[in-house]
């Protein structure tokens, strides 16, 4: 794997992108945080990333509205990974509909979060 691949984690769980971070920085990748969409395109107009891992259920700008802006408006072609614990059948479709290259359910299990941001890695 190279190493210092930048991410960019989008969830307004503080607690849980503390842990991603610690594990993500861990695993040799530079890490970056936003605790919405909105704070996300911030990030985004000043800062490039590799990957994003981004929340589905978040206020201001939820992950859906992320990934159109991200797609249509930004027209970026990043690997995003869409976490979020609702278990809907449409929830896949809707995600990859909007542009989501994965999607994990929480709670996430740490290996299979490292599984699948390798597996997009990969893709690159």
């Amino acid at each position: 794997m190279m190493k210092g691949k930048r991410i960019l984690i989008i969830d307004d769980d503080r607690f849980l992108i503390k842990l991603m971070h610690r594990l993500l920085s861990q695993e040799g990748y530079d890490v970056l945080t936003a605790c919405h969409g909105k704070d996300a395109i911030k990030i985004l107009s000043k800062e490039t990333v590799d990957f994003i891992v981004v929340d589905l259920m978040m206020p201001e700008m939820d992950g859906i509205e992320f990934l159109y802006w991200l797609r249509q408006e930004a027209k970026l072609t990043l690997p995003t990974l869409v976490q979020t614990g609702m278990v809907k059948a449409s929830i896949e479709s809707q995600v990859m509909a909007a542009g989501a290259t994965a999607l994990i359910y929480k709670p996430i299990k740490s290996a299979d979060l490292i599984a699948k941001i390798k597996e997009m890695e990969l893709a690159l």
